[in-house]
């Protein structure tokens, strides 16, 4: 019988946060992701534009009573569609203006070759997000840094003193033209 994931957790199964979850080798069936009604897309389209909007005011915006409003946040918040709530901050003001985003190869794919890497990204303020993915590359790094001599060292630590990355390419980010979270909706 194969095993059975939902979008997401095939999504988290691939996703270098999650890094110690294997795929199965056996065919994986996509199981039925929680029903999100036109309320509940409207809750999180609100919440994803300012999530510090007080429940009177949300619960006005979308059409429901406070209580009501308030019980669906949190079911939202308790089946994990909502996993948490953060402020965005400008990276420049806190000295960490210089962005990178960073492609690079691994010589060998299994998790069990990764883990090394996964604990150094993990640690790594710099990152910020950190991807496996298909296609010419293996991984898609985003990085936010204070000045090129921290990009150096966290170049020498990360990839050249492991025997497992074959290559890594560097784009330094010029200019932000959208920098939106979470999906569309």
């Amino acid at each position: 019988m194969p095993r059975v994931l939902d979008f997401r957790a095939a999504y988290l199964c691939i996703f270098v946060q999650y890094g110690s979850v294997i795929l199965p080798n056996d065919a994986v069936e996509l199981r039925k992701m929680p029903e999100l009604d036109r309320i509940d897309t409207k809750i999180l389209r609100q919440l994803q534009e300012n999530a510090d909007i007080p429940n009177a005011e949300l619960a006005d915006r979308i059409g429901l009573s406070p209580s009501a409003c308030l019980r669906r946040v949190a079911k939202l918040r308790q089946s994990g569609i909502i996993r948490k709530t953060v402020a965005v901050i400008d990276p420049a003001s806190v000295g960490r203006p210089l962005g990178a985003v960073i492609n690079l190869e691994f010589h060998r794919h299994g998790n069990q070759f990764r883990q090394d890497f996964i604990r150094k990204v993990r640690d790594l303020d710099a990152v910020r997000q950190c991807h496996v993915v298909t296609g010419e590359v293996t991984g898609v790094m985003i990085l936010q840094m204070r000045d090129m001599a921290e990009y150096t060292a966290l170049c020498e630590t990360l990839f050249d003193a492991d025997d497992n990355i074959v290559w890594y390419r560097t784009y330094i980010i010029t200019e932000t033209l959208k920098d939106e979270m979470g999906p569309a909706f």
